[in-house]
């Protein structure tokens, strides 16, 4: 994938093209060209990157947590 390269528009609407997982622009639903598409293997590998990525924040989260209720967390 080239990251350099303009984003892609909707060749009907000329919207932004947010969701390359789905065939048709989310704006008017106008079919978008095929090789702008993610393949099943590309949405598969995507999906596990956004899972790992929401446990680590959740993790990190629940840490922060745990500290801020002990009490050696500084109060003003």
């Amino acid at each position: 994938m080239n990251f350099t390269s303009e984003p892609h528009r909707c060749p009907k609407c000329h919207a932004l093209v947010v969701d390359r997982r789905s065939a048709a622009c989310t704006t008017c639903r106008a079919a978008l060209p095929a090789e702008w598409i993610m393949t099943k293997e590309q949405t598969a590998k995507t999906m596990a990157i956004d899972k790992t990525s929401r446990a680590q924040y959740a993790d990190s989260m629940k840490m922060l947590n745990s500290i801020k209720s002990s009490s050696e967390y500084p109060t003003i």
